[in-house]
């Protein structure tokens, strides 16, 4: 069985934006799909395992990750640095069982994140020109570059936080950088940086609450990224209470190990995903406050998987 290092999968998905989202989007609502929610082992150095099965087509895949946000960064006795998620994805022939590829998760986590963000983004906040990013590592600029895909009609205004200041700047910087946006700024708090946010994204590994009602627009979008296990949460109660949309890729997980374990859900009103895009001629998402809890899906992840597996096969038999 063949097996893409983390590289070959950056390569294959470089510039992809737009089938990433379009395959995504469309794993959702495939009555083929078929997933459990994914199951935590946890581990040390405050880490955690996770495992990811899902059905797509004629596929079946399984995603093994760990997500390590103490991992070190710079040197260490292994001899190099070490990202927060390592993992691998199995895909098979769904009938068979047959294996058919495997795959370094690293990059293809950090795409389907922000591609599944970008869809939340696009149905619940259509009309967003500003954007604030608190958390500027790594996925913010996957967040960005889905973003754009999406929001490709305007230029982005972006502003940063982040407690770390160089990795604040790093991202500034790589704005300054790239045709992305209209105007971008760099901001000394949480308050500053989503004041006129149309669109906040949330991508720390916080444990302690600190985004406020107060603080936030009306009429915005949050998406709601970091809080993906037991025990994370960026959002104060007061946003899920004063929230006129709560969205979620997965409500068992959400309420397991995402920002509405902290809420006493049963008197929520939730939407899907699935509903968001399935039914969005339809659906009437209220005006006010909207808040995507993402905690990751392994729909996402196959169906990556597989455009992976076919943008492989067709770079390998042209």
């Amino acid at each position: 069985m063949i097996y893409l290092e983390d590289g070959e999968v950056s390569k294959l998905l470089e510039n992809k934006w737009d089938q990433i989202i379009e395959s995504i989007e469309s794993a959702f609502v495939d009555p083929t799909a078929d997933m459990v929610p994914k199951v935590y082992l946890k581990a040390g150095n405050a880490g955690d395992y996770r495992a990811m099965p899902a059905a797509l087509g004629g596929y079946a895949a399984l995603k093994w990750i760990g997500v390590f946000p103490n991992n070190p960064k710079g040197d260490n006795p292994m001899g190099k640095k070490l990202p927060t998620t390592i993992g691998t994805l199995i895909l098979n022939d769904r009938f068979t069982g047959l294996p058919l590829l495997a795959m370094d998760c690293t990059t293809l986590t950090a795409y389907r994140t922000a591609a599944t963000s970008a869809i939340a983004a696009k149905y619940c906040a259509p009309e967003a020109e500003g954007f604030a990013f608190i958390g500027c590592g790594l996925q913010a600029k996957y967040h960005i570059e889905a973003y754009e895909a999406i929001f490709s009609h305007t230029k982005m205004d972006i502003q940063l936080y982040d407690k770390n200041e160089k990795t604040q700047k790093d991202l500034f910087n790589w704005l300054g950088s790239q045709n992305l946006c209209r105007a971008w700024g760099r901001n000394k708090s949480v308050k500053e940086a989503v004041k006129d946010a149309h669109i906040i994204t949330t991508l720390t590994p916080s444990t302690e609450a600190y985004l406020d009602i107060f603080d936030i627009p009306n009429n915005c979008h949050i998406n709601a990224v970091g809080a993906d296990a037991v025990g994370k949460r960026e959002l104060m109660t007061n946003v899920i209470d004063g929230a006129a949309d709560i969205i979620c890729d997965d409500s068992v997980q959400a309420k397991h190990s995402g920002e509405l374990q902290y809420s006493e859900w049963p008197y929520l009103d939730i939407k899907s995903l699935y509903d968001v895009i399935k039914h969005h001629d339809t659906m009437q998402l209220e005006r006010g406050l909207s808040v995507f809890d993402s905690t990751g899906v392994a729909i996402e992840d196959i169906a990556i998987a597989t455009l992976i597996y076919q943008l492989y096969y067709e770079k390998n038999n042209t």
